[in-house]
C-alpha cells in the first residue's frame, strides 16, 4: 500500500466549548491509503493531545516509525491489518484509527461496494443525528438551537448539573429530547438531587458525568438514576467493556477513540449482546473520518455525527445532514468521502507542480527569477509537491523528489537510491510565524519516510539554517558559496 498524509485545519462555525475546553480550530491529519490507483481515507484529530498522544508531531512521528510495516500491508483483510497495526501503535489510538478506517474504506472501494456492505452489515436506514450545543452563555446556546430547529434530539454541554437554567431556557424552544454531557466534570453530590427535575425537563441520556477513574461514583449513579447514563471517556476499547457494563447503562462508541472501524464494530456488537444502550459518535473531525463512522449507524440506538454541520470549512464531500439531522450516505463505494482539493479545510495538501511555482516566484531570494522557479524534477511521477493553504490559497510550498546527495557528501546510513531532496521551501510573508513552514517540513519528512527514504537533504540558505537545525537536520561539510544565491549549507536528517 502507498500511504500519504495531509493536514487539515477545521474552523468551527461557533467556538466549541465544554466543561473541559474551548475549541475554535482543530488540526487533523488525513491519511490516504492507495492500492491499484484507488484511495481510501481515514483521519486522526489533534484533540486531547496529551491523553490520546494525538499532537501533530506525534501523529507524524508514529507514521514515520511504522512506515516500513505499512509498505508490507495489503488491504484485502482489514482485520488482520488492524492486528498488526495495533501491535505497532500502542497508546496511539487516533493514528491506528486513521489507518484502519482508510484500509477498510480502500477495501470497499476496490470491491466497488459501500463500506457497510463490505463490513457485512445491513444498509443503514432512517439515520438521524442529534445536534450538539456547546457550553456558552444562555443566549448563545438558545441561538444555536434556533439555528437548527426540528432535529431529533439535542446534546447539551453543561458545566454544572445543578444549574438547570439553560435547560429550562432551551425547553421553552423545543419539544425534542435532550441528552446532557458532563465531559468528566461533574460531582455525584451535585447531580443526584436534580435527577427528578432533569427527567421532567426531558433529559433522555446523561453522558460521562464523572472522570474516567471515578468508577465507584459511576456505579452508584447507575443504581439510582431514573435516566440512563452513557460512558464516553470511560470506554476506549473492548478491554473497558466489562467495567462499563457494571457502571453504565450504555456506551458511546467513537471509532477514532477506540482505534478504528474494526474495534468500533466489535464494541457495538458486543454492547448489543449485553443489552447496553449504544450511541455512535465522533471526535472533532472532517467528512474524511465521520463519513465512515456513519456506515455503522444501523447498530446504534443514538447517533451523534453532526460534526460536519458544526464546521465552517471541510475537506470534501461525504455524509450529508438535512435541516432536521437526517443522515444521507453518499451513493459511492467505500465511505463515499470525496476529497475536494479546493475545500478551505486543507492546511497542508499535496498539489500539482503548477500550484507551488507561484509561491516560489513570490518569495524573495537572491538570484530567484521566474525561469528559475521550475525544475526538471518537478514533473517526475514520484515527486511530491506540498502547499500550505489558507482559505484555499497557497501561502507556502515545498517540493520533495528522489535524489541522492552530490558526490563528496557521505550521509550516514543512506543506501543508494534512498535519498530525497527537499527543494524550494518557501512561505509568504502572511504565513510567517504561523507554523506553516513547520507543518510543510513535518509533512514532507513523513512522505519521505512513507516512500522508503533513508535520508532527506537540501541546500539550506544561510538565513534558514537555524530552522533546519531546529527540526533535527545536521550540517555536513563546509559552507557553499553559490554564485547569485549566496551562502548555503548541505543539511540532512533521517526522516524517521
Amino acid at each position: 500500500m502507498k500511504v500519504t498524509a495531509h493536514e487539515a485545519e477545521l474552523t468551527q462555525r461557533h467556538v466549541w466549548r465544554s466543561a473541559r475546553e474551548a475549541i475554535p480550530v482543530t488540526r487533523t491529519v488525513i491519511v490516504e491509503v492507495e492500492q491499484d490507483g484507488v484511495s481510501g481515507y481515514g483521519e486522526a484529530s489533534c484533540f486531547m493531545t496529551d491523553h490520546y498522544n494525538s499532537g501533530p508531531d506525534r501523529i507524524h512521528a508514529d507514521l514515520r516509525r511504522i512506515a516500513p510495516l505499512l509498505a508490507t500491508l495489503h488491504p484485502g483483510d482489514p482485520a488482520a491489518v488492524w492486528r498488526r497495526l495495533a501491535d505497532a501503535l500502542p497508546g496511539s489510538p487516533f493514528v491506528l484509527a486513521a489507518l484502519d478506517t482508510a484500509v477498510n474504506d480502500l477495501r470497499a472501494r476496490l470491491l466497488g461496494i459501500p463500506l457497510w456492505e463490505s463490513l457485512g452489515l445491513d444498509r443503514p436506514q432512517g439515520l438521524r443525528s442529534s445536534f450538539s450545543i456547546g457550553l456558552d452563555t444562555p443566549e448563545t446556546m438558545v441561538r444555536k438551537l434556533l439555528e437548527r430547529p426540528g432535529w431529533r434530539a439535542y446534546k447539551v454541554k453543561l458545566a454544572d448539573p445543578g444549574d438547570l437554567s439553560i435547560l429550562r431556557e432551551l425547553r421553552g424552544r423545543t419539544d425534542a429530547p435532550f441528552s446532557i454531557d458532563g465531559n468528566c466534570g461533574w460531582e455525584l453530590s451535585r447531580l443526584v438531587p436534580v435527577l427528578p427535575e432533569l427527567q421532567s425537563l426531558g433529559v433522555e441520556l446523561i453522558e460521562q458525568p464523572f472522570p474516567r477513574a471515578a468508577w465507584d461514583d459511576a456505579r452508584a449513579l447507575k443504581e439510582l438514576s431514573p435516566i440512563p447514563v452513557i460512558a464516553d471517556e470511560s470506554i476506549t476499547s473492548p478491554a473497558d467493556l466489562d467495567a462499563c457494563t457494571e457502571a453504565f447503562h450504555g456506551i458511546n462508541v467513537k471509532p477514532m477513540k477506540s482505534g478504528g472501524i474494526t474495534p468500533a464494530l466489535a464494541l457495538l456488537r458486543a454492547a448489543r449482546e449485553r443489552g447496553l444502550i449504544t450511541m455512535l459518535g465522533c471526535m472533532p473531525e472532517s467528512a474524511a473520518g465521520v463519513s465512515a463512522t456513519a456506515h455503522l449507524g444501523g447498530l446504534a440506538d443514538h447517533l451523534d455525527v453532526d460534526v460536519v454541520d458544526l464546521l465552517a470549512v471541510d475537506t470534501g464531500q461525504g455524509l450529508a445532514l438535512d435541516e432536521t439531522g437526517r443522515v444521507t450516505l453518499p451513493d459511492r463505494p467505500g465511505s463515499g468521502y470525496l476529497p475536494d482539493p479546493a475545500a478551505h479545510g486543507w492546511y497542508v495538501h499535496q498539489v500539482p507542480a503548477g500550484r507551488v511555482r507561484p509561491v516560489r516566484q513570490q518569495v524573495p531570494g537572491p538570484g530567484r527569477t521566474a525561469d528559475g522557479c521550475a525544475h526538471p524534477e518537478d514533473d517526475l511521477p514520484d515527486t511530491r509537491h506540498l502547499a500550505a493553504l489558507r482559505q484555499g490559497r497557497a501561502v507556502g510550498a515545498v517540493s520533495l523528489h528522489a535524489g541522492d546527495p552530490p558526490a563528496g557528501y557521505a550521509v550516514p546510513g543512506l543506501r543508494p537510491g534512498r535519498g530525497r531532496r527537499l527543494r524550494d521551501m518557501a512561505t509568504l510573508d502572511e504565513a510567517r510565524g504561523t507554523g506553516a513552514g513547520t507543518a510543510l517540513l513535518r509533512t514532507a519528512l513523513t512522505l519521505a519516510a512513507l516512500d522508503g527514504a533513508d535520508a532527506v537533504w537540501c541546500l539550506a540558505p544561510d538565513e534558514a539554517l537555524g530552522f533546519y537545525r531546529k527540526h533535527g537536520f545536521e550540517v555536513l561539510g563546509p559552507p557553499l558559496d553559490m554564485p547569485g544565491t549566496g551562502t548555503h549549507h548541505f543539511v540532512h536528517r533521517s526522516p524517521r
